[in-house]
């Protein structure tokens, strides 16, 4: 699965982003393993693990010891058990998510995920970007029009 992780590191330095990585916790090993998450993400996860959320322009990465926590939220559905892994969040609060079998980043419509009581079809509110965790997270810092939320990621997408 190829992550561009020296994009992901491009967007850093861009953001003028000091890190300092800490320890992924035992019980975010745990989970991520349990939802079979393919090591080359697990091993990416702890290269790009800090105290707290980073911001790209006008989305954010969460910080990785909280993946687990929101994940596992009553709002969010066990949307990872559909292969979706919350990873971040865009400037309105939809869900920035990691598709675990494709490796695209793409978008979760939030207000839906968390009014609607049964979804069906997660694909009916994921706008797929088509694009690794180091791109999306570059270009949210050097496009201009880059998408900060699932109603423009579907325009973008158009």
């Amino acid at each position: 699965m190829d992550l561009d992780e020296s994009l992901f590191k491009k967007a850093l330095k861009i953001q003028n982003f000091d890190f300092e990585v800490i320890k992924v916790t035992d019980k975010t090993i745990e989970f991520l393993e349990s939802i079979d998450l393919c090591s080359e993400v697990i091993v990416f996860f702890k290269t790009f693990s800090f105290r707290e959320e980073i911001e790209f322009g006008n989305v954010y990465f969460n910080c990785v010891n909280r993946i687990r926590i929101e994940n596992l939220e009553e709002e969010n559905k066990e949307i990872y058990k559909h292969n979706l892994l919350i990873i971040g969040s865009g400037l309105n609060g939809d869900p920035i998510v990691l598709n675990t079998k494709t490796g695209n980043v793409g978008y979760l419509f939030h207000d839906i995920l968390w009014e609607e009581e049964n979804i069906e079809d997660l694909d009916k509110i994921y706008i797929d970007l088509k694009m690794s965790i180091g791109t999306f997270f570059y270009k949210s810092v050097t496009e201009e029009d880059f998408p900060i939320d699932a109603y423009e990621a579907e325009d973008y997408i158009k």
